[in-house]
């Protein structure tokens, strides 16, 4: 039975419409990355742990895409993709049916429109100039930039290319009576290729922020987060090389974040290929800071364009004001260290992509 076959029983359980279970094509994909993995410092004694865990490159998921063709070079499509964790069988996201994506929007010659639950700007650009594009990075004790967020509920975004060069900018409602910026988001992206280059650029601002990368933020204390970046990539006969570069500052609360990460994807021969990246962070609060350095190495070997195999072996550090901050029971990115100031990690795993 083939994917569109199934994404039209899937539809045809939720009581679609019969055309929409057909026009234009609907597709059932998805993903599914576990690993075994044995790592240090795992509780406040300091012992270690093996278990099963989500994958490190991908987080997994299932969805539903489509497609209608309106004529004159415009489409209709859309985006349902539910997150989960194949260790458990438990949804991801809180708990939301549909928390990676949910949009609808339109594609023509005059750009791109989404509206709905999607990836901010600023991790979409970010994560390009990272070698493991930030993925589950949380696993292995690191979250680029720290921002609030890879996805926004309520956003509208627009992407509109010319040439090599494309612009972007998105808008978050923050849904509050009587005030139209409370709560909202906005930003705005330049990405530039040329061959076998690419650099970008990003800045968002969120309002009224409640959580962040350290937890959650005291009502008194949320305030607007100003986050910026850049990085680039090279495609060299070698290796691709990734390089960039995160601004996070949340204003009330006074956290300020500033991280560096470069990395390279090694081809090895034509099944197995090499991934390295070198993460830095500085942290800045009140009077304290800290810094942070991951390193990870990672040997892939593709089955098919399908299925890979992987071993993983990775590294964290913690200085300063960090060690408190990372061992905070509210604190949602770095893999609690549990007040230990390191983390060995080493995983072997295997994803497939249906």
């Amino acid at each position: 039975m083939n994917k569109t076959m199934i994404a039209a029983l899937v539809l045809g359980a939720t009581s679609l419409p019969a055309a929409a279970q057909t026009a234009g094509g609907v597709t059932l994909y998805g993903l599914i990355d576990t690993t075994i993995r044995y790592s240090t410092h795992e509780n406040a004694a300091g012992n270690h742990n093996l278990q099963m865990t989500d994958g490190v490159l991908t987080g997994s998921r299932w969805g539903l895409r489509g497609t209608e063709d309106l004529g004159g070079g415009t489409k209709a499509m859309f985006i349902l993709e539910s997150g989960f964790s194949p260790d458990t069988g438990n949804s991801q996201q809180g708990g939301r049916l549909f928390g990676r994506t949910a949009v609808v929007g339109l594609e023509g010659d005059y750009g791109k429109l989404y509206l709905g639950r999607q990836y901010t700007l600023a991790h979409e650009v970010l994560s390009s100039y990272e070698a493991m594009a930030f993925a589950n990075n949380s696993i292995v004790g690191y979250q680029g930039g720290n921002y609030t967020g890879l996805r926004y509920d309520n956003t509208v975004k627009y992407i509109k290319s010319f040439g090599g060069l494309q612009l972007a900018g998105a808008w978050t409602f923050g849904e509050a009576a009587g005030s139209f910026s409370k709560s909202s988001a906005g930003a705005g992206s330049i990405v530039y290729s040329m061959g076998p280059a690419e650099v970008g650029a990003v800045y968002q601002v969120t309002r009224d922020v409640s959580s962040a990368f350290f937890g959650a933020v005291p009502a008194a204390l949320a305030s607007k987060q100003t986050v910026w970046g850049f990085g680039g990539k090279l495609d060299t006969s070698i290796a691709t090389w990734y390089l960039g570069y995160t601004n996070s500052r949340l204003d009330v609360a006074d956290y300020k974040n500033q991280a560096a990460y470069v990395g390279a994807k090694v081809p090895i021969s034509g099944a197995l290929s090499f991934i390295g990246t070198v993460q830095y962070d500085w942290m800045k609060h009140l009077d304290t800071s800290g810094k942070r350095l991951t390193t990870a190495g990672m040997l892939d070997y593709a089955f098919s364009k399908r299925t890979d195999v992987y071993a993983e072996v990775d590294y964290t550090h913690l200085q300063g004001s960090w060690v408190a901050l990372d061992s905070a029971a509210a604190f949602n990115n770095s893999g609690n260290l549990y007040g230990n100031n390191s983390r060995l990690g080493v995983m072997l795993g295997v994803r497939h992509k249906f």
